[in-house]
């Protein structure tokens, strides 16, 4: 769009809409970031999907399972906000910083925003964490005795790895990471070449129509 024919109210009012229109979508991706952090911290509030969060992040993040736990306990943090901060600290943050301003008072969202946090693209790493959480619980139930080898491996323990935080879930997202949580188990515990029964294909396929949308509110037992 040519701007230089515009009077100055007009230019002033164009830059104004934009401006607005940069804001609204730096919020709606905030927004859908948030939402799909608390959905990997939901999912992490039960012993056995906890494990999984761990072991899957740890992947994500390029870390030890048994140092993000230690990171949680440090900084007070449920899984989706340690996510932040390891997004933060991919983008050259140091996590003593961030640990320094959390004892401080502020909390993750501030200190990301301070920032200037990417926010679509950590709305995008929080997708592709929580798609691979889904497929790692379905395999966790698949495989169930490697699982728990590499738990010994690891010198993880899911019954530690707890935190204040963690209880920052409202009842609605608890529910809901629990009904997927059940989906993929169901999934990974049905029998070699038996089908799913007909109330578990349609959780299923509605948490598939879900994630088409950008939304995936779902698993956790």
């Amino acid at each position: 769009m040519r701007t230089n024919h515009l009077n100055p109210l007009a230019k002033a009012s164009l830059a104004l809409l934009l401006m607005a229109s940069s804001i609204s979508a730096f919020g709606s991706d905030q927004q859908k970031a948030e939402k799909r952090l608390r959905r990997i911290s939901a999912m992490a509030v039960d012993s056995i999907s906890r494990a999984i969060v761990n072991q899957t992040m740890a992947d994500a993040v390029h870390a030890k399972r048994i140092e993000l736990m230690r990171q949680r306990h440090a900084m007070n943090l449920s899984y989706g906000s340690l996510f932040i901060a390891h997004q933060l600290s991919a983008a050259g943050a140091q996590m003593l910083d961030i640990a320094l301003q959390l004892e401080g008072g502020k909390d993750i969202g501030q200190i990301a925003n301070e920032r200037n946090a990417n926010w679509k693209l950590i709305a995008d790493a929080a997708k592709q964490l929580n798609e691979k959480i889904d497929d790692n619980i379905y395999r966790h139930f698949l495989h169930a005795k490697a699982d728990q080898q590499l738990v010994i491996t690891d010198k993880y323990e899911s019954y530690t790895d707890i935190v204040r935080a963690d209880g920052d879930v409202t009842p609605e997202e608890l529910a809901s990471a629990r009904a997927d949580y059940q989906v993929w188990k169901n999934r990974g515990s049905a029998p070699k070449g038996s089908g799913l029964d007909t109330q578990t294909e349609g959780l299923a396929h509605d948490t598939s129509e879900l994630y088409k949308g950008g939304a995936r509110p779902h698993p956790v037992p």
